[in-house]
C-alpha cells in the first residue's frame, strides 16, 4: 500500500508540473492588440469582455492592450511593424491596402458603420434635407466621418459646403451641451454616443442612410503574415470576440458591470443607464450579425466590404477597389473555427456574472 501511495504521489506531483508548466508555458504567449482609441471605451466590450474572462488567456494567449489616437494611427503602428493585431476602423487599413502600403485582413466584425446624424426630438430637423441653413457640430476638425454627412446632405440635394455650416463641439457632456443649448442644430456623431446621450435622460432623434449598415467598419483585423505564421492565435483572437457577443446578448447588465468595476470607477452614469448604453451597443453588433447572414458571430460580410470600398472609392478616400477575397482570411473555415465553442457554456458565465 505503502508503495502504491508513493507511486500515486510521483505521478500526481508530474501531473501537476506539467500541468503547471504548460499553463506557464502557453501563457508566456504574448499578444499585443493595437487600438485605435486612446482610452477603454465602454462600446469595445468585444475587447474587455474576453480579458475580464480570461478567454484568451485560456487559449493560452497573453493580450496587451496598446492604445493609440486613432483607427489612422493604428493602422501605421501595424505598417510600422509595431504589431499584427488592431482594432480599428476600416477606413484606414482599406487605405493601406488600397495603395499596396499593407496586406491587412479583417478577421471579426463588431460594428457595421455606426455615423449617425443627431438632433433632439424638439428640432424641426426631420431629415437630411432640413439642415439647409443650418449648423452641425462634429468631433473634431477633417473627421472621417464627414463623407457620410457629405454623403446624406448630397442625396437630399443639399451642397455640403454651401449649405450647412460646420462647428467643432468635441464628444461626451460638451457635445450634448452644444446641440441641447442649440448652438447645433445636429451632430455628426456614434450610435455609442447617442446611447450615452439618451441615457442621461435626452430625447434624441437621428438619421442616417440605411446603406451604411451593410458596410463592417469597425473590427479586428489581422496582417496577412500573422494568419500565416499564426493561424490558431488570430483564430483564437476572433472567437474571443464571437464569445463576447454571445455574452452580451445573454445578459447586459453584466457586460456593463465589467466595465464599471475594470474601467469607470468614476462614471457619472448609474448601473441601469450604463445597462441601457450596453443593450445599445449589443443592438448594434447585432446589425453587424444579421447583415453578414444572421449565423456565425463576428462574421465578416465580404459583399459588404466591397460596398465599403466602392463608397471610398466614391468618396476618393481610396485609388482602387481591392478583391474581397483578399480582405478577409484565405482559410474558407476562418470563421466557423473562430464560432466553435460551447454558446451555452457562455450564456451561463453571462448569466451568473461572477466577480462583477
Amino acid at each position: 500500500m505503502k508503495i502504491f501511495v508513493k507511486a500515486a504521489t510521483y505521478v500526481a506531483a508530474i501531473a501537476s508540473a506539467v500541468s503547471i508548466f504548460g499553463s506557464s508555458s502557453r501563457a508566456e504567449e504574448a499578444i499585443r492588440i493595437i487600438h485605435g482609441n486612446p482610452v477603454m471605451l465602454n462600446a469595445v466590450y468585444e475587447l474587455y469582455v474576453p480579458l475580464a474572462m480570461g478567454w484568451w488567456k485560456d487559449e493560452g494567449y497573453d493580450v496587451e492592450v496598446v492604445f493609440s489616437q486613432g483607427s489612422s494611427a493604428a493602422v501605421q503602428s501595424m505598417i510600422g511593424g509595431s504589431g499584427s493585431i488592431g482594432m480599428v476602423n476600416s477606413t484606414p487599413w482599406l487605405a493601406a491596402d488600397s495603395k499596396g502600403l499593407a496586406d491587412i485582413r479583417m478577421v471579426a466584425t463588431m460594428r457595421n458603420t455606426s455615423w449617425r446624424i443627431l438632433t433632439t426630438a424638439d428640432k424641426p430637423v426631420k431629415s437630411p434635407a432640413d439642415l439647409k441653413g443650418k449648423t452641425v457640430g462634429i468631433a473634431v476638425a477633417g473627421t472621417g466621418g464627414m463623407m457620410y454627412l457629405n454623403s446624406a446632405l448630397a442625396k437630399a440635394g443639399l451642397n455640403p459646403q454651401r449649405d450647412v455650416r460646420q462647428a467643432v463641439i468635441g464628444l461626451g457632456a460638451q457635445s450634448y451641451e452644444a446641440i441641447k443649448s442649440g448652438r447645433v442644430d445636429a451632430s455628426l456623431t456614434f450610435m455609442s454616443e447617442i446611447a450615452n446621450y439618451k441615457a442621461l435622460g435626452n430625447e434624441a432623434a437621428f438619421y442616417y442612410d440605411e446603406g451604411w449598415l451593410d458596410f463592417p467598419d469597425y473590427g479586428l483585423v489581422a496582417t496577412e503574415q500573422s494568419l500565416k505564421e499564426n493561424p490558431k492565435m488570430v483564430e483564437a483572437l476572433a472567437r474571443g470576440i464571437a464569445k463576447a457577443q454571445v455574452f452580451g446578448e445573454a445578459n447586459p447588465e453584466c457586460v456593463a458591470r465589467i466595465f464599471r468595476k475594470n474601467y469607470g470607477a468614476n462614471r457619472p452614469t448609474t448601473l441601469e443607464q450604463d445597462t441601457e448604453i450596453a443593450k445599445s451597443n449589443i443592438a448594434e453588433a447585432k446589425i453587424a450579425f444579421e447583415r453578414a447572414g444572421g449565423k456565425l458571430y463576428a462574421n465578416v460580410s465580404t459583399e459588404g466590404l466591397t460596398k465599403l470600398e466602392e463608397f471610398l472609392q466614391g468618396n476618393s478616400l481610396i485609388p482602387q477597389v481591392v478583391a474581397a477575397a483578399k480582405l478577409v482570411p484565405e482559410d474558407p473555415t476562418f470563421f466557423q473555427k473562430s464560432n466553435d465553442f460551447d454558446h451555452q457554456a457562455v450564456v451561463d458565465q453571462a448569466k451568473a456574472c461572477t466577480g462583477f
